[in-house]
């Protein structure tokens, strides 16, 4: 694997820095300024269903790039042997990778909260809805942003 990885290293390397830049800049993006503008829509149904629309699209692209992020980091994990180098790498590279994981997990279960969302929206229950949105909207997709800017210069870290 080291050698496929140094054979494609500048290749490997700019899809996973893109693709956490991605998944962190959507969530970013989504709670700076799209959520906030959502809610200055007047008809609450209205504002609950584009929240929705909006937090699908979004979830579905972070689940796509957080596969990516994860195909390419193993790669890099494995293809340039940091654990082999110095045991604080390994360390840095096991808790890089956690943070990644619990990361995919919520956005599973942003995904699932989404979904969610939609039936209650669908069944007239727009309170239940929204409350699902503020939920996602205020902590979920924070959490998110949290862990990835911590992953990110753990990331640096290890460039150094």
């Amino acid at each position: 694997m080291s050698t496929f990885y140094y054979n494609f290293a500048s290749i490997i390397l700019p899809i996973h820095i893109i693709s956490a830049v991605i998944w962190v800049g959507a969530m970013v993006g989504y709670v700076v300024s799209t959520y906030p503008s959502i809610k200055q829509i007047p008809n609450k149904k209205l504002m609950v269903r584009t929240s929705i629309r909006t937090l699908r699209r979004l979830s579905q692209l972070i689940i796509v790039v957080s596969i990516i992020l994860g195909i390419t980091g193993v790669m890099i994990a494995i293809g340039a042997s940091y654990g082999d180098k110095d045991p604080l790498l390994a360390a840095i590279i096991n808790t890089k990778e956690a943070l990644w994981i619990f990361m995919f997990l919520n956005t599973i279960v942003i995904f699932y909260k989404v979904l969610q969302s939609k039936q209650k929206c669908m069944a007239s229950d727009a309170a239940g809805a929204k409350d699902n949105v503020r939920l996602i909207s205020n902590y979920l997709i924070m959490v998110n942003i949290f862990l990835g800017l911590t992953a990110t210069y753990f990331g640096m870290m290890l460039r150094n």
